[in-house]
């Protein structure tokens, strides 16, 4: 009955060690996510929000500098209409008023192209911010081990792509405006 007792114990712990021990050894399968940015900046508000920002800017410098061209071309009409009837002091004056506006004018692109894409950035950066941030809480709730952005992945299968729940949260709790 001892022996009985003693085989009975070694068998049970076989069969126990051969169920329990494999899942000891085994590792969790690795949550991976993609996101891309582009698209939540395309279908968030808050992306929404500075794309509009971006072109009421983007608009008001361009009617700006449409009507610097409108000064420009009345100035180059006016001198070709007169330039037989005035004074060479005269037409030299008017060319000059006219290159110092031209220069003016292309002072102001550079400066409403630099002004654009620093309001631009401002933007972007700021809907990235609180994107990478919203990312990282979602990836530790959700137990991710990696969650990667697409515009460097060659390949990954449309079921890692998380990009939609995160446009989801986003929009659901927008950040505090500073």
């Amino acid at each position: 009955m001892h022996l009985r007792k003693i085989g009975f114990i070694v068998f049970i712990t076989f069969i126990f060690s051969m169920v329990w021990i494999p899942h000891g050894f085994c590792a969790d399968v690795a949550k991976i996510g993609i996101i891309n940015f582009q698209k939540i900046f395309d279908n968030s508000n808050a992306g929404k929000t500075a794309k509009k920002e971006i072109n009421k800017e983007g608009q008001r410098m361009e009617a700006e500098l449409k009507k610097h061209g409108d000064e420009i071309k009345k100035l180059k009409e006016t001198l070709e209409r007169d330039q037989s009837v005035m004074s060479k002091d005269a037409n030299d004056e008017k060319k000059w008023q006219l290159n110092r506006k031209l220069d003016d004018a292309k002072a102001l692109k550079r400066k409403y192209d630099r002004k654009i894409q620093e309001l631009q950035m401002r933007l972007v950066n700021s809907v990235r911010k609180d994107v990478l941030q919203l990312v990282k809480d979602y990836g530790k709730k959700h137990g991710f081990l990696l969650i990667l952005e697409d515009i460097n992945t060659v390949y990954a299968p449309p079921s890692l792509d998380v990009t939609d729940q995160i446009i989801k949260i986003y929009n659901e709790n927008p950040p505090k405006k500073k």
